[in-house]
C-alpha cells in the first residue's frame, strides 16, 4: 500500500483504510518483532507488541506530509523501535541479584551444555542482525523462508513480488548473507 492510496482510503473510511494497512503488513511487522523478541517475549507480549505497533503507526502518520511510495519504510522504522524499546523493557531486569546460601548454590549449578547455549544464542543473534542488514524485502524473504517456512508463494503476497522473483531475490540475499558471515569468520 503506497502513502496515496493510504490517504485515499482514509478519507472514505479510517477503519477500513487501517484494516487493508494491518492485513498488508501484518506479516513484515509480525517479522520483525518476532525476530527482536523471540528469545525473551512469550507469543502474547509479541503480539501485544505487534498491535501497539499499528497503534503507533495509524496515531503517527500525519497525512498532511507530502509522502509518495511504499508505506513499508515507515511502518518498519516503527517496528523495529517499538520491538526494541519493549526488548530493553522486558530485559532490564533480568539480570538481577540473587543472593544464594552454599548450601543453596548446589541446587542453581549451571547444566552442562550452558556454553554451547550461550554460543548458539550469540551466534542466532549475529545471524539476525546480519539479516536485518541486508535491507527489505530481501531480510522479509530470509525470515520467511528459512525461519517460518513459508513458500516463494506466500512470501511473494506478502512483499508485493512475483515467486520468481522471490526465488531471485532469496538466492541473491543468500549470497550475500554468507559473504557478512565469512568476513565475521562464522561459517554454518
Amino acid at each position: 500500500m503506497t502513502h496515496d492510496e493510504f490517504r485515499k482510503a482514509s478519507k472514505s473510511s479510517p477503519e477500513i483504510a487501517q484494516r487493508k494497512l494491518f492485513d498488508e503488513y501484518f506479516s513484515y511487522v509480525y517479522t520483525i518483532v518476532f525476530s527482536r523478541l523471540r528469545s525473551c517475549a512469550g507469543r502474547e507480549d509479541i503480539e501485544e507488541c505487534v498491535g501497539d505497533i499499528f497503534a503507533d503507526v495509524y496515531m503517527c502518520y500525519d497525512e498532511q506530509k507530502e509522502l509518495s511510495g511504499d508505506l513499508s519504510g515507515f511502518i518498519g522504522m516503527v517496528a523495529r523501535r517499538k520491538s526494541s524499546d519493549v526488548y530493553r523493557k522486558l530485559t532490564r531486569n533480568s539480570f538481577g541479584r540473587i543472593s544464594i546460601d552454599d548450601e543453596e548454590a548446589e541446587q542453581y549449578e549451571a547444566p552442562d551444555n550452558t556454553e554451547d547455549t550461550i554460543e548458539k544464542k550469540e551466534l542466532r543473534s549475529k545471524l539476525i542482525n546480519c539479516i536485518e542488514r541486508l535491507g527489505e524485502p530481501d531480510s522479509t524473504i530470509i525470515l520467511q523462508k528459512y525461519f517460518f517456512m513459508r513458500s516463494s508463494r506466500e512470501i511473494a503476497e506478502h512483499v508485493s513480488l512475483t515467486p520468481e522473483a522471490v526465488r531471485t531475490r532469496c538466492s541473491r540475499a543468500l549470497k550475500k548473507l554468507r559473504e557478512k558471515l565469512t568476513e565475521m569468520n562464522i561459517s554454518l
